[in-house]
């Protein structure tokens, strides 16, 4: 029962684990008021993980498929191949992006005034 909550509650803070650093980082930052971001944080991402896997032969897609013979029909086939395939893993973003967890406001809309647009003629 409690290695469920647990398992829960990692899932829900493991978003917003890498604004927090290192546990060597915490330890030096106990009794001091830290800002929100640890010295080791940034607030760009660099990298994303790859939505792409490597087969056997090297080749990169996203997804694989073999032609398969059906016995009853006498038919080829397109068959999802899903065997040994290997994830491509950290792949480099063109340009830094924004984290998605980041929480600060970037564009702050309450003090905006929207004027009714008048209908045209």
């Amino acid at each position: 029962m409690g290695q469920t909550a647990s398992s829960v509650s990692k899932i829900v803070t493991q978003p917003l684990s890498w604004f927090r650093g290192t546990d060597r980082q915490k330890q030096d930052d106990l009794g001091s008021n830290s800002n929100l971001l640890s010295k080791g944080t940034t607030l760009f991402v660099f990298k994303r993980r790859g939505s792409m896997y490597f087969d056997e032969d090297g080749d990169l897609a996203h997804e694989f498929y073999c032609e398969v013979v059906d016995r009853k029909t006498n038919k080829a086939v397109m068959r999802r191949y899903n065997r040994n395939l290997v994830p491509q893993g950290e792949v480099d973003l063109p340009y830094p992006r924004l984290h998605g967890d980041l929480p600060v406001i970037l564009f702050d809309t309450s003090t905006l005034q929207i004027q009714p647009s008048s209908p045209t003629k």
